[in-house]
């Protein structure tokens, strides 16, 4: 029978650091908990905004489809499919009110930034200004660091005055804004739906392990594939939770005809 080495034996009967030790076991899932309840807690804020998102959008769609064609490049009535919105085109409106809020904190300067006229018709085209009117109320939730983040912290899921910056980046390819039961891209009910999804990105260390997924396996995957253009699909990485909400509403149309333009 093979004898136990002296140091073995000591090591086993050495009891000091136990205390330590039990703390490290009791703390860390209690810890991971935590971060887990600030990530919900994120996600939920999102959630809201989210919804608001694709309230404001609905509310435009309803005033916006039926409005003059003379404002949209001659663009149909009840038409949304002319002049699909681009990346550029939303990063230079948010650009607009993004310039305003930071050179002065006068609501007079935001109210203007956000009727001005060429952020209204922005890209000429009904469908631009309603998803214009839904990348709006998101844009306190752009992350701070967008994709890759090497050292993820609480407070850079709180976010700084930076995300105003990374909302002109980041939005135009985090959601995508779309019609369910739309016929060949023309409003012919009486009502409009308006469904916007939206990749939110998690940045609580840990927690973002544990309930968020990749760009890849969003369940939202389809609606984001046309807002998440393969060029950014190469560099966005991160973890990201797909939001998603509906809004109906009755289009206030009126019972009369715009004139031609110029007549």
């Amino acid at each position: 029978m093979k004898r136990q080495s002296p140091f073995v034996g000591s090591l086993l009967r050495d009891r000091r650091g136990v205390v330590f030790l039990e703390f490290l076991i009791a703390f860390v899932p209690v810890w991971t908990f935590f971060l887990c309840v600030v990530q919900l807690a994120f996600i939920t804020h999102a959630n809201l905004m989210v919804k608001h998102s694709a309230d404001s959008a609905a509310r435009s769609a309803a005033v916006v489809l039926p409005d003059d064609p003379n404002e949209y490049g001659g663009e149909a009535e009840m038409s949304l499919g002319r002049n699909p919105v681009t990346a550029s085109d939303i990063a230079r409106a948010l650009g607009r009110v993004g310039s305003a809020l930071q050179s002065s904190s006068s609501s007079n300067s935001v109210v203007s930034a956000f009727s001005d006229r060429t952020l209204v018709n922005l890209g000429r085209s009904r469908l631009n200004t309603i998803r214009l009117a839904a990348h709006i109320p998101l844009m306190p939730l752009a992350p701070v660091n967008v994709g890759r983040d090497a050292h993820p912290s609480i407070a850079k899921a709180i976010g700084s005055e930076r995300k105003l910056v990374s909302a002109l980046y980041y939005q135009p390819f985090a959601l995508a804004v779309t019609f369910p039961g739309l016929q060949e891209g023309v409003a012919t009910g009486p009502e409009i739906t308006v469904r916007v999804t939206y990749a939110y990105q998690c940045t609580v260390p840990l927690a973002r392990r544990i309930l968020c997924r990749s760009l890849g396996d969003l369940e939202a995957k389809e609606e984001l594939g046309e807002a998440f253009f393969p060029l950014a699909q190469s560099f966005v990485g991160g973890r990201f939770r797909g939001i998603q909400h509906e809004t109906t509403l009755m289009i206030h149309d009126a019972p009369y005809e715009y004139r031609a333009q110029g007549s």
